[in-house]
């Protein structure tokens, strides 16, 4: 007998589950995460449209006592339909093309008779389509139940992607809009209720993908924006001070950690920071602009008027900068108190330079 392979399926000795596992193979199939478990007399197979979900179920199997790691005679392994591959190195388990599907059997067995789902035709296999590479093509748009959706960035064509886990970039892309469309900049009141409540799942959602793939600067720049709307400043500094660490080169992150330090009354660190933002944008006047802001909150009055004279002759329309400049001259000359934080701006007119979302 045979088995069809739908996507990235993986595949067990019958014998060797039976003997691992309480109640055999008919326990993991009641327990498989997605309801696509068959089997023949030999073999057990249930599938997944996603080589980390087949994964994770490899690692399920080890816990359960399977041997999955080491060939040639493992428990368990995965077979790609796409490919025609079988991981790891597996000498009992044979696999062909039939038309456009694929079959596998256990070795020195006959393969004449097929087991598959209904619908599984040999004409067209699965059905799955898999290109490695076209995932950067793919925009995410939403979550349907456990089904990812995405649009292909060239053709327009809606792609759907079943999971029994969502991916880390559909965690991200889910969390990272909330908390997006709920920005408060430093110095303004934080959110709070029911929105409040989605920030905060959003930033634990967020927090626990950090916890897994450190490496992502976005995912804390990200915590931090969402800390920053909740009021929560030193968690929002912290999460911008990961990023930086992460990454030096995107003037995002800076830009928004000098503006925690300014809200924190660490006008020198956000001086420092600024300026590393600005070697990184030097023709950009509202990064310009943010550094003669840093400047005036650590009573630098100079460098911050020569700085927003220089972000002014690069855009001398910019009136957010317009009103940052009088607010320099206005506390250099002593007309207005010295600012020691960026709340201090927010409540000396209606209008401040804080009302623009990109002026941190």
């Amino acid at each position: 007998m045979a088995i069809a392979i739908e996507g990235f399926s993986v595949v067990v000795l019958r014998d060797r589950a039976d003997d691992a596992i309480d109640g055999g193979v008919e326990i993991l199939s009641t327990t498989t995460p997605n309801g696509t478990a068959i089997m023949d007399d030999d073999l057990w197979r249930c599938s997944f449209m996603v080589m980390d979900d087949a994964m994770r179920f490899m690692e399920e199997l080890t816990s359960a006592g399977l041997q999955v790691q080491r060939g040639p005679d493992p428990d368990a392994v995965i077979v790609s339909e796409f490919e025609e591959t079988v991981e790891p190195y597996c000498e009992w388990l044979k696999i062909a093309k039939w038309e456009q599907g694929v079959i596998a059997w256990l070795d020195g067995t006959d393969p004449k008779t097929l087991i598959a789902r209904e619908g599984w035709s040999p004409k067209r296999g699965s059905g799955l389509v898999y290109q490695k590479n076209r995932m950067e093509n793919l925009e995410f748009l939403r979550i349907d139940g456990n089904v990812e959706v995405y649009r292909d960035k060239e053709t327009g064509e809606e792609l759907y992607i079943g999971r029994t886990e969502l991916s880390p970039e559909a965690v991200y892309q889910v969390a990272s809009r909330v908390i997006i469309d709920n920005i408060i900049s430093p110095g303004h009141p934080p959110i709070t209720g029911p929105v409040a409540d989605e920030v905060h799942k959003a930033i634990g959602d967020l927090e626990k993908l950090a916890s897994d793939h450190s490496g992502f600067w976005r995912v804390h720049w990200c915590i931090g924006k969402g800390r920053q709307s909740l009021g929560q400043l030193e968690e929002a500094y912290t999460a911008f001070k990961v990023a930086w660490t992460l990454d030096q080169e995107n003037e995002a992150i800076p830009r928004e950690l000098a503006g925690a330090c300014l809200e924190l009354g660490r006008a020198e660190e956000a001086v420092e920071i600024g300026e590393k933002a600005a070697s990184l944008k030097p023709d950009n006047a509202e990064t310009l602009g943010n550094l003669a802001c840093a400047y005036l909150v650590a009573a630098r009055h100079d460098e911050a008027q020569k700085t927003i004279s220089a972000a002014l002759q690069l855009a001398p329309d910019d009136t957010v900068n317009q009103h940052l400049q009088t607010l320099i001259q206005d506390v250099a000359a002593g007309r207005i108190p010295q600012p020691h934080k960026l709340s201090d701006l927010t409540r000396r007119k209606k209008k401040t330079l804080m009302d623009r979302l990109k002026f941190w």
